[in-house]
């Protein structure tokens, strides 16, 4: 059977989804939404898809299987419910949300109609990650830092909390989720941030450089660090301290396994984020998403710890994550 899919949101991110349907067989693009027409009709002209600007309308009037979901973290809500409602299967962009109302109401609405969910944590399907989760078979984390941290992003709304979210929920919100992934659900945060290294930046009110420290229900501690003032000496995943081995994942390129008297360097050996793609549509075929790895319920953990950063940062008190 051909899945039909369309897109709401036709940016940078909307391509990279949009190559990897390229290589699969049985998928057709149907139609394509985008607040920008002529962006919209530039993604649509490749499948001979309909053009939107409007996803109410395009919900509303075209059939389709599944809608991915591509859009900046203020915009996501109503068309994911909409698209739930009608039976329609959604690949969702991180971060979900901006506020812990509207990814529950998503949630729900996903839960209400039985839509199969996949949410865009490529870095879950990396060959590496999977070697990682073997190796911390059987084994007791004491120690983890975390980092995501790099230079000030183009784009105007993500230098704006209110549309962002800032680094912690829109850049750090992958750091967070695959220690999740990896070390299980976290109890409390606490964070601290400063200001102050970008004053020359226009319309910027979102915090310079964060820390925050995740007390994960087993006992792992995780300090997870976010930087967007660097100009050079950019940083990206996660060291893991055991007793008797060390792993250092570099975001979405190696990891390296050391051990008393040697290191191994083992670079990612798999296309994750095609893998990605493919089992959401695979899933959508069958009905069955029972085997992706991030599904809309799940992100929404994430989404919790990383907004319980936030709240963190604004209140300098410890949060419990199941209180946000």
């Amino acid at each position: 059977m051909s899945v039909k899919v369309g897109f709401i949101g036709t940016g940078s991110i909307s391509r990279a989804h949009r190559r990897h349907l390229k290589n699969m067989d049985g998928v057709e693009v149907v139609a394509m939404c985008d607040v920008v027409a002529a962006r919209a009709a530039e993604a649509a002209a490749e499948w001979e898809a309909a053009v939107f600007t409007d996803y109410r309308e395009m919900l509303g009037s075209v059939e389709m299987d599944a809608v991915y979901v591509c859009v900046p973290p203020f915009a996501h809500g109503e068309q994911e419910v909409l698209a739930a409602e009608r039976g329609i299967a959604l690949f969702v962009e991180k971060p979900v949300a901006l506020t812990m109302e509207v990814a529950r109401e998503v949630e729900a609405a996903i839960r209400e109609h039985g839509v199969i969910s996949c949410v865009g944590f490529q870095g879950r399907y990396q060959d590496v990650i999977a070697r990682t989760r073997k190796l911390l078979e059987g084994r007791s984390v004491g120690l983890v830092m975390g980092y995501w941290m790099g230079d000030l992003p183009g784009v105007d709304w993500w230098r704006r909390k209110e549309m962002s979210g800032g680094q912690t929920v829109e850049q750090t919100v992958h750091v967070t989720d695959m220690a999740r992934y990896l070390f299980g659900e976290v109890k409390s945060v606490y964070a601290g941030g400063r200001t102050g290294l970008m004053a020359d930046v226009e319309g910027y009110d979102i915090e310079d450089a964060s820390a925050a420290t995740l007390v994960f229900e087993n006992g792992v501690l995780a300090t997870v660090f976010s930087a967007c003032f660097l100009s050079c000496g950019n940083r990206g995943g996660l060291d893991i301290y055991t007793r008797d081995l060390v792993i250092e994942y570099r975001e979405r390129k190696s990891i390296t396994v050391v051990r008393p008297g040697r290191s191994e360097y083992i670079e990612v050996g798999n296309d994750y984020w095609q893998e990605m793609d493919n089992a959401f549509i695979e899933a959508v075929r069958k009905g069955d998403g029972s085997h992706l790895k991030s599904t809309y319920a799940d992100a929404v953990k994430t989404q919790q710890v990383v907004m319980a950063v936030n709240r963190s940062l604004e209140t300098g008190e410890v949060v419990a994550v199941g209180e946000v």
